[in-house]
C-alpha cells in the first residue's frame, strides 16, 4: 500500500542492555546498523532508538500507525514511555505497530529495542547462517494515518488466460480479482464503500478496469471478472498496472492507496518451466545484500538499486535471496523483470533436525513474507529452506510439511527447498518434494570427490518429468584456491556440463559480489568476508563478471568481416527474443535493426560494409552483450 506517509529518519542511537545507554547516544540516520561501526563490529545485543514526534492537532477519529521496514531481529517498541508492541523472531519482515492510543499533540518520544543476539527462537537458528547477523533498524520507519477503518491486506488475482501451447503469448484475456482485508477494530460492523481502479502503469488516463464495492471488517472477496486486452508482465516486457483503492464510510474517505501489479503465470509441466505458455530455461546471478561495509544491511534504496543493476547487467532475469529482502527490492525487479524466489531464512545443518520452535518460527515468516509480498509478479517461488540435513527423516517430514503450509497461503507461485544432499542420494532427498528440484552443485569443491555429470545424472534419473535448477555453483575464496581466473573458468566448465542436461530449467551462479558475512574467512570488522563474487564488497567488477555476462546472454555473435550472426541460444538459457534491438558499428557509420522474433535455434544474418561493432538490448533498452570483430 502506498498510503500517505512521513519517514522517520532522524533517531538517537546507543548500543546498551538498557535504555539509559541513551544518555550518552548519538544521532544516527535511519535505516541503520551498528554492526558497521568501529567498537561494534560484533557486538550482538541490544541497541535503542529514540526519535521525538512532534504532531499537530489530531482530528476525531483518526488512528496512527508506525510501519518498520525490518528491524533485526526482534523489536519492541514504546510511545511515550507506553509499551506498544513488539515483533519478535522475524528480522527481515515488515510490521505495523499501532500507536493511536499512545500519542498525542505536540511532542512525542517514541522508543524502539531491537536485538541481534543469537538466538534457538529465530530463523536463521543461532550462528547457522552465511551473512552479516547486523542487528539495528535496517530499514525504513514511517508513520502514517488512517481512519477508524483501514485496508489492512490486499491480495490480488492476475493470471492470464492462454490460448496457446509451447509459445509466449504477450498478452489477451485474464483472469482478475481482489480480496481485501478491512480492519475495523475502532469502526464498528458497519459496512463501507470501496471503490478501485485499474490503470495502465505508464498511461494513467487508461483503465482497464472499475469498481465499487460493499466491504464489512474481516476478509472481503470483491468476485473474479475476465479482462480483455491485458498486456503480460514478462521479464523483457515488464508491464504493470496501478490498483487505485478508495475505502469511505458514510461519505467520508477512511483510507486509500496504491498497489502496483502485473499479470504473468508461471508454472511446471512434464520437466518444462512454463511462462506465459513459453517453455524457458532461465539464467542467473544470486547477490548477497549487505555486503558494502558503508552500509551493511541498513542500505538506502539508491546503494539497493546501483547492485540491482550491477545483477541485471550480467543478463540476470533469475534470482533467488536466502532471507526476505525489502519492497523497494521487490518493486525494482518488478519494474525491470527478474523473477525471484524468496527464501526464509532457515539455512545450514544446525539444528540437526527442525523442531517445533523452527516450525512455529517458519511458520510466522511464511505468512508475514507471503502477506507483505503477495502482488509482485517478480516473485514466482516460495523455499523453505537451504542445506538443511534433508537426507533424514524429520528434516524430510519438515520440507514436506513446509511445503504443504506455503502451498496453502499461496497456490498461485511455486514452492521449493533447496538442498546440497542431492550428492548423497537422490531418492531419499527432501528437494524432491518440491515444484523444482532446487541443488546446490559444488562437485570438485565443497564436495571433493564428486563429479558434476554423474550428480545430475542420477538426479535426472531419479527424479523424472522433474525440472531442475542449479541453485548455486562457484568458488569460494579462501576455502579454495585459484582466484578470479579460476572462478571464471569454473563458470564455464559448469555451464558446459548443465547444458548437456535439458532437465536443467535454470541456473543461479554464485554469486554477484564478495559478501560479508559472521563466518567469514578473510578480514576484519565490517570487512569480514567471503571472496565468492564476480565483484568486490562494493561492486567493483572483476573480469570473472564479463563471463558471466557473456554465459548468460540469451544469443551468441560470430561476426566475420562484414556478416554479422546471432544465435539465439537453445540450450541455457533458452526463450525467444522478442523485441531485441541490434546496433551495428562500422568505419563512421551505424545501423539499428529491431529483431521481431528470434526463436531459440534461429539464426540472424546481418551485414554492413566495415562491420566492427555489434550490440545487442532487450526491449528495455538493458545490454544483453557487445560483441567486437577481432582483428
Amino acid at each position: 500500500m502506498n498510503r500517505s506517509r512521513r519517514k522517520l529518519e532522524l533517531w538517537k542511537f546507543a548500543a546498551g542492555e538498557t535504555q539509559d545507554c541513551l544518555a550518552e547516544g548519538r544521532e544516527v540516520t535511519v535505516p541503520h546498523t551498528w554492526n558497521v561501526e568501529e567498537g561494534l563490529y560484533e557486538y550482538a545485543g541490544k541497541g535503542w532508538y529514540a526519535h521525538e514526534l512532534a504532531l499537530p492537532p489530531r482530528e476525531e477519529g483518526h488512528r496512527s500507525w508506525l510501519e518498520f521496514g525490518a528491524v533485526y531481529h526482534d523489536a519492541w517498541v514504546y510511545v511515550n514511555g507506553f509499551p506498544a508492541g513488539q515483533h519478535l523472531h522475524s528480522g527481515y519482515t515488515s510490521f505495523t505497530v499501532e500507536i493511536t492510543d499512545y500519542i498525542k499533540e505536540g511532542a512525542n518520544q517514541i522508543l524502539v529495542c531491537a536485538d541481534n543476539s543469537f538466538s534457538e527462537e529465530l530463523l536463521p537458528y543461532k550462528r547457522s547462517f552465511d551473512w552479516a547477523n547486523d542487528g539495528g533498524l535496517i530499514r525504513s520507519v514511517y508513520l502514517y494515518e488512517t481512519g477508524t477503518v483501514r485496508i489492512a491486506g490486499v491480495r490480488t488475482t492476475c493470471e492470464p488466460i492462454l490460448i496457446q501451447e509451447g509459445k509466449r503469448q504477450r498478452g489477451g484475456k485474464a483472469l482478475w480479482g481482489l480480496d481485501l482485508e478491512i480492519d475495523g477494530t475502532r469502526g464498528g460492523a458497519n459496512p463501507c464503500c470501496l471503490q478501485w481502479k485499474l490503470r495502465e502503469e505508464n498511461a494513467p488516463h487508461t483503465i482497464l478496469a472499475e469498481g465499487m464495492a460493499e466491504v464489512t471488517p474481516g476478509e472481503n472477496r470483491l468476485g473474479r471478472q475476465i479482462l480483455e486486452d491485458v498486456a503480460y508482465w514478462h521479464f523483457d516486457s515488464p508491464r504493470r498496472y496501478t490498483l487505485e483503492l478508495e475505502l469511505s464510510c458514510h461519505g467520508a474517505v477512511q483510507d486509500r492507496g496504491e498497489v502496483r501489479v502485473g499479470f504473468r503465470k508461471v508454472m511446471t509441466h512434464c520437466g518444462e518451466l512454463l511462462l506465459n505458455g513459453e517453455s524457458v530455461r532461465l539464467c542467473g546471478t544470486e547477490w548477497m545484500p549487505g555486503s558494502d561495509p558503508e552500509y551493511g544491511m541498513a542500505e538506502p534504496a539508491e546503494q539497493l538499486y546501483k547492485m540491482l543493476h550491477i545483477l541485471r547487467d550480467t543478463n540476470c532475469v533469475y534470482t533467488r535471496f536466502h532471507w526476505q529482502q525489502s519492497e523497494e527490492v521487490y518493486e525494482w525487479c518488478d519494474a525491470n523483470g527478474m523473477l525471484v524466489q524468496e527464501e526464509v531464512p532457515f539455512w545450514g545443518p544446525d539444528p540437526a533436525m527442525p523442531g517445533e520452535v523452527q516450525w512455529e518460527v517458519f511458520a510466522q515468516q511464511m505468512r508475514e513474507m507471503v502477506s507483505a509480498h503477495q502482488n509482485h509478479p517478480c516473485l514466482i517461488a516460495w523455499g523453505v529452506g537451504n542445506e538443511l540435513t534433508s537426507q533424514h527423516p524429520d528434516t524430510v517430514r519438515y520440507i514436506k510439511r513446509a511445503i504443504g503450509y506455503t502451498r496453502k497461503l499461496d497456490s498461485s507461485r511455486l514452492v521449493n527447498y533447496v538442498s546440497n544432499g542431492y550428492v548423497y542420494e537422490p531418492r531419499t532427498d527432501g528437494g524432491q518434494f518440491g515444484d523444482i528440484c532446487m541443488l546446490n552443485e559444488y562437485a570438485g569443491t565443497w564436495f571433493p570427490d564428486a563429479e558434476a555429470a554423474e550428480v545430475l545424472e542420477r538426479v535426472c534419473r531419479e527424479n523424472p518429468y522433474k525440472p531442475l535448477v542449479i541453485s548455486e555453483f562457484g568458488l569460494c575464496e579462501p576455502a579454495f584456491s585459484g582466484g578470479d581466473e579460476r572462478r571464471a573458468q569454473i563458470l564455464s566448465e559448469k555451464m558446459e556440463i548443465y547444458r548437456r542436461f535439458p532437465e536443467i530449467v535454470g541456473t543461479i551462479y554464485f554469486c554477484l559480489n564478495d559478501y560479508r558475512t559472521q563466518i567469514g574467512e578473510e578480514g576484519e570488522g565490517a570487512w569480514k568476508r567471503r571472496v565468492h563474487g564476480s565483484t568486490d564488497l562494493k561492486g567493483t567488477l572483476k573480469d570473472s563478471y564479463w563471463k558471466v555476462r557473456e554465459e548468460c546472454a540469451p544469443c551468441s555473435v560470430v561476426l566475420e568481416g562484414d556478416t554479422c550472426m546471432i544465435h539465439c541460444r537453445n540450450d541455457l538459457p533458452c526463450y525467444a527474443m522478442e523485441n531485441y534491438q541490434v546496433l551495428l558499428e562500422g568505419a563512421g557509420n551505424t545501423m539499428e535493426r529491431e529483431i521481431d522474433v528470434l526463436s531459440p535455434g534461429e539464426m540472424l544474418r546481418l551485414e554492413m560494409p566495415g562491420l566492427k561493432r555489434v550490440t545487442i538490448c532487450n526491449a528495455k533498452g538493458r545490454v544483453a552483450g557487445v560483441w567486437t570483430r577481432q582483428e
